[in-house]
């Protein structure tokens, strides 16, 4: 079932204007609700309702630029940190966009603000840089990293704080929410009925090859799947090769946080079994896509090769097509999209049980 998340734009407003729109629009691309300030006039009397907005958001941004802010002269803060301290203190899931001093000369260079509205060197404007960047942070070099920059960090929250996220659905979701829910607790009232039943039925397919992924036991996939290591050489230089700006939103989605993950462990050290753990919600969740590239030819040659060989995975082709995304036509190149199997389903269950 779909959601869409209310994701509230936090930042200084008369010299981000520009930044916040491609937020906006990152935000709606991705399919979300943006929310910010741009509704309201800052001020004391705005408190409460400032409050209620980030409080009904399931998701805070800021954009951090070349200014601190208009105080809040109650907290001895600006109104921007204000509002990052409230998000702090109600736990919502966040993250920072950090525009970098290069990107903050060019806007200086291109006239966007005078040099004497910079409060960079500001002290307050530093102790909050700190502690921002201590925190979840994408920094910003170029207007276009923002719209992938947006959409790997939502997808990189819907991972680590799913239970925080409350979103929105469509109404006419709601009927069939209330069937599944009391065909569930039919399902949970049967089940209990026939617990005994279950568990004796589990004791006799106990010895029934329970270790075994198709023809090949359990051990041997892991053992297989945790010595086949990536050529990390070959990887820098692939990426060096691959501009994030010139390819889809998803690629690009997925080329950072696979390379986030190579960078998270140690060279030499990062397996296909690794890599299958990795993309796990992607494979679980409809499927991954391989589209034309050098990123995605790498990933399918020297990856899902592997898994394939000892079929946890099945590859399906997506032909081209024309659609329209709002009043906009779209063009969609062909692809291919790798499934999990029922094999693959059991082997991830297997490593979880045996890992606990």
């Amino acid at each position: 079932m779909e959601k869409k998340y209310q994701v509230f734009v936090s930042s200084t407003y008369t010299d981000l204007i520009d930044e916040r729109q491609k937020v906006v629009e990152a935000i709606l691309n991705a399919g979300h609700i943006p929310a910010g300030m741009e509704l309201f006039k800052a001020g004391p009397k705005q408190e409460i309702i400032i409050r209620e907005w980030i409080e009904a958001s399931d998701i805070y941004v800021l954009i951090l630029g070349p200014r601190y802010g208009s105080m809040n002269e109650q907290e001895s803060i600006s109104y921007t940190q204000w509002e990052y301290n409230l998000a702090k203190e109600l736990d919502k899931p966040m993250f920072s966009l950090v525009l970098t001093d290069d990107y903050i000369q060019k806007m200086v260079d291109d006239k966007r603000i005078p040099v004497k509205d910079l409060e960079t060197s500001n002290s307050l404007y530093k102790k909050f840089k700190g502690e921002v960047m201590g925190s979840l942070v994408e920094q910003i070099n170029h207007p276009a990293e923002i719209r992938s920059a947006i959409s790997d960090s939502i997808q990189d929250i819907e991972r680590r704080y799913p239970g925080k996220l409350e979103g929105w659905i469509k109404g006419s979701y709601l009927n069939e929410l209330e069937e599944l829910r009391e065909e569930n607790k039919t399902l949970s009232t049967e089940l209990m009925d026939r617990q005994s039943e279950v568990i004796g039925i589990q004791k006799e397919l106990s010895g029934i090859k329970d270790n075994f992924i198709g023809p090949v036991s359990f051990e041997i996939v892991k053992k297989e799947l945790s010595e086949k290591l990536l050529d990390y050489q070959y990887i820098e230089e692939l990426f060096g090769k691959i501009d994030i700006t010139e390819v889809q939103d998803d690629v690009a989605g997925n080329k950072k946080y696979f390379w986030k993950n190579i960078n998270n462990r140690s060279y030499q050290k990062y397996s296909v079994l690794q890599c299958l753990l990795d993309f796990e919600g992607s494979l679980l969740s409809g499927g991954m896509s391989i589209y034309d590239i050098n990123l995605d030819n790498f990933i399918n040659e020297k990856i899902v090769s592997e898994w394939f060989k000892f079929l946890l995975v099945e590859r399906e082709y997506v032909s081209s097509e024309n659609r329209s995304f709002g009043s906009m036509p779209m063009f969609t190149p062909a692809y291919e999209r790798i499934k999990i199997t029922d094999a693959g389903r059991k082997f991830l269950l297997l490593l979880k049980m045996k890992n606990n």
